[in-house]
């Protein structure tokens, strides 16, 4: 009896050790992102109204903060993030719904809200994508599921780029440097694009891979332009 007794009270310590241990981690995880509200587990970017909207300007001077905008890949699908904080150059922007996506450099190195978040990218020679025609590289994927389970990618990349593309911003006509970035991990591939204004590491467009459950974004870099970058 005495032994079934201390087993019993020895399986519960090692219970109430284990959450603590849990809740630690968990707390250390997102006390990185303790100022991003999570209002819903998995969310999705709002659908425009049917009538098309024209994004110039006038459009952009109703912001009296730094914005991005986010469009699915079919351009169906938009929301504007506001900027939420800058550490150690990592910019986080938030949308009204609960999206956040980090950026380096403007390459993207983490989300939250969607139903795979990216948690972290690590990168070798991150400050140098935008500096050189060619680049072999490698990179670092870490994933969170709806389960609370993580995935890890390497993938190997290819980088080329295409100088004196023209894109269209805000109604203007601007010169840019076109970096595409190719990258595989066994029968996982990806392709980046990366639209610069060209001498510089300011990322003016990009077309940005999120996960294999969610896909791929379209980012605008509004904040260049309020930013009297250009």
């Amino acid at each position: 009896m005495i032994k079934t007794i201390f087993f019993l009270l020895l399986l519960f310590c090692l219970s109430c050790s284990s959450d603590n241990i849990t809740r630690s981690e968990k707390a250390d995880f997102y006390n990185i992102y303790k100022d991003i509200i999570i209002r819903k587990p998995a969310v999705s970017l709002t659908r425009e109204k049917k009538e098309a909207k024209v994004y110039n300007r006038e459009w952009l001077s109703k912001f009296k903060q730094p914005i991005i905008l986010l469009a699915s890949e079919d351009g169906e699908n938009t929301a504007t993030l506001v900027a939420l904080g800058n550490y150690r150059n990592k910019l986080t922007w938030v949308s009204a719904d609960g999206i956040s996506l980090s950026f380096e450099n403007g390459i993207l190195i983490a989300t939250r809200g969607y139903s795979q978040d990216l948690m972290e990218v690590k990168y070798n020679d991150l400050d140098k994508l935008f500096t050189q025609n060619v680049l072999n590289r490698f990179k670092i994927y870490r994933f969170l599921d709806g389960k609370n389970e993580y995935k890890e990618l390497t993938f190997s990349c290819f980088v080329k780029a295409k100088k004196n593309i023209y894109s269209y911003f805000l109604g203007l006509s601007l010169k840019t440097t076109k970096y595409t970035e190719i990258c595989e991990a066994g029968d996982i591939r990806h392709t980046n694009e990366y639209y610069v204004l060209p001498d510089t590491n300011i990322v003016l467009k990009s077309k940005q891979w999120v996960s294999e459950v969610n896909g791929y974004v379209i980012i605008y870099n509004y904040y260049a332009f309020q930013n009297n970058i250009l």
